[in-house]
């Protein structure tokens, strides 16, 4: 009989959870790998040129990588897209904007009474009063492209949020928010990705850095370091390879 120790139990412990960690990190890496070479629509969610040309500009290696509590955030939010709800579920949406290819994967889309409703479902940590204002500008991007590319107009998005935990007293684990859409809401966001790529575009073409748009997002943003020390003066790719 072999007996084991506090140190041996610990031991054992840290590299159960670090391969664990490990594995859904390897897990990430590969779903990202799926997405492709295209701008995604959660790159635009929050208006900001200077994000997404930070992502196509920066090597991945130097991108920070995700914390232990966002990538078992990301994971279970990415089980939580896996489950089918309606039979429209995880649809590719890919349109050619410009230059470039923009899109992403659509969650669900349900009928109810003769109107769609295009859905997004969230993960979260709390169930929020309201919709999202970054989440509506997410579903309405989806809205306006699915119009455009396979003619399907939505009568209303929404936002279904999902809180996991559990405890023993009983609360609201799941909200859905519905908000009505006219095609003058679609006109709106078709023009708003057209303008968005045409800069980001502009940018790239000129090795030049956008204006940043600053909002509450700014403190959790990847290139916050970059994006403070390039705000003083634009780096040419030159110096920056220097540093």
């Amino acid at each position: 009989m072999i007996i084991m120790t506090l140190d041996d139990t610990f031991d054992m412990e840290s590299k159960i959870e670090k391969e664990f960690l490990n594995r859904v990190r390897d897990w990430m890496e590969s779903e990202n790998a799926k997405r492709g070479k295209y701008f995604h629509v959660s790159s635009f969610v929050y208006q900001c040129a200077r994000k997404v040309w930070y992502e196509q500009t920066i090597e991945k290696e130097a991108v920070p990588k995700i914390d232990e509590d966002g990538l078992i955030r990301t994971w279970i939010g990415t089980k939580l897209h896996e489950t089918p709800i309606t039979d429209y579920h995880e649809h590719p949406l890919i349109a050619k904007i410009s230059e470039s290819d923009f899109g992403g994967r659509l969650d669900e889309i349900y009928e109810i009474d003769g109107k769609k409703v295009l859905i997004d479902k969230k993960f979260v940590g709390y169930i929020p009063n309201t919709m999202n204002d970054h989440h509506y500008e997410q579903i309405m991007y989806y809205a306006a492209l699915l119009r455009e590319t396979e003619g399907i107009v939505v009568d209303a998005v929404g936002i279904s949020y999902f809180k996991p935990s559990v405890s023993y007293r009983s609360e609201k684990r799941y909200k859905t928010y519905v908000r009505s859409v006219s095609e003058e809401d679609l006109d709106e966001y078709i023009k708003k990705i057209h303008d968005m790529v045409g800069e980001v575009e502009k940018h790239l073409a000129d090795n030049t850095l956008p204006d940043k748009t600053v909002s509450w997002y700014c403190k959790y943003c990847f290139f916050k370091q970059s994006c403070d020390a390039d705000s003083k003066e634009f780096v040419s790719k030159e110096v920056e390879d220097l540093r």
